[in-house]
């Protein structure tokens, strides 16, 4: 595959850990994110990957000071997963929610810049889709979202799963919200769920585009081997 491998052992390495080109996944995402600076790494991982396949000292050689919180039982979604590393989260400090298999090609930094410009306390990154599988983003006449919905089309404006809050603060006020209304989607609790409770709270949520041949989603066997495909048809083409 053109220098990328994938793990097909019986050992089933998640595949947050292929390597691409020598580089994991996991390492291409967090290496994505160092143009910010950030003052800390949180990543929650599920207990038996951390065992079974010694990621905490995977993740370390990569991010030195980087927290791994395990997570030892199923959560009901994303947001109860974020709240593991409450006690983690400064409340004045920006935050920034990632899903280590959705990725984009555009500057990180060029799109935070953007949210903090324009005065956001919120903002998402979309693409265009009407698949269910994803989030949507309804937006206002100035571009600012007003709604946004888990798994049912209200617009063409998908959402990758990357989170800005301008307050670490409101993800956390926000997300008990959501818990504490109890109105889960299809038995899970999402953090675009989050959004709508800030937009109550009349928080500017902003959102940017990006072309949707730079958002790479990874959490299937079916889009990572179309993402290697990609890979080798662009070296190729060189």
């Amino acid at each position: 595959m053109g220098g990328a491998t994938i793990p097909m052992n019986k050992e089933d390495y998640p595949l947050y850990l292929t390597e691409i080109n020598g580089q994991l996944i996991l390492e291409r995402q967090v290496r994505h994110c160092l143009a910010l600076e950030p003052t800390q790494f949180l990543f929650c991982v599920k207990a038996e990957d951390i065992k079974r396949f010694r990621v905490k000292e995977t993740i370390v050689q990569i991010v030195p000071n980087a927290l791994v919180i395990p997570i030892h039982s199923p959560t009901k979604g994303a947001v109860c997963t974020a709240l593991l590393g409450t006690e983690h989260i400064e409340n004045e400090e920006e935050l920034l929610l990632l899903a280590v298999d959705d990725f984009i090609d555009n500057d990180i930094k060029a799109i935070i810049d953007n949210f903090r410009q324009n005065q956001c306390e919120a903002g998402v990154v979309s693409f265009t889709s009407v698949h269910p599988r994803y989030s949507f983003a309804k937006l206002d006449e100035t571009g600012n979202v007003i709604e946004v919905s888990e798994k049912t089309p209200i617009s063409k404006n998908a959402l990758v799963s990357f989170y800005y809050f301008r307050r670490g603060q409101d993800f956390v006020t926000c997300a008990m919200n959501v818990i504490r209304k109890d109105n889960p989607v299809e038995n899970a609790f999402y953090i675009s769920q989050t959004l709508n409770e800030m937009i109550l709270l009349q928080k500017k949520v902003g959102l940017y585009r990006i072309e949707n041949d730079k958002f790479h989603s990874l959490k299937t066997e079916m889009q990572l081997a179309q993402y290697l495909a990609d890979v080798k048809n662009l070296r190729e083409s060189k």
